[in-house]
């Protein structure tokens, strides 16, 4: 999983030709390491997974209108396909996920 540090970096991260997830959290949310966690281990191999800490880029908490978190987007050709935020499953994710590279 990639650390995003940065409002540019966050741009290049998703705008891949391919669908890419990116973690939305904060450090000093409860929630957020095992979502962080989870989507690490189970999209490992199957697509590039990335972190933003919101604390960290705060810009991109207006331009995205996260206003809680975890969240979870999908991105493809730096579009959000899909946001998944705070209580949702795994399973869910993944559903959406194989749709999207179906389509590729």
């Amino acid at each position: 999983m990639v650390e995003i540090k940065s409002r540019e970096a966050f741009s290049d991260f998703i705008s891949s030709n391919k669908p890419v997830l990116v973690v939305f959290s904060t450090h000093d949310c409860a929630t957020c390491k095992p979502v962080k966690e989870k989507v690490e281990k189970g999209f490992e191999g199957v697509v590039d997974t990335a972190n933003v800490y919101l604390d960290e880029v705060k810009e991109l908490s207006g331009e995205l209108s996260i206003f809680n978190v975890p969240v979870v987007c999908i991105f493809l050709e730096g579009k959000e396909i899909y946001r998944f935020v705070r209580v949702f499953s795994m399973d869910d994710v993944r559903e959406k996920l194989n749709r999207i590279l179906e389509f590729i």
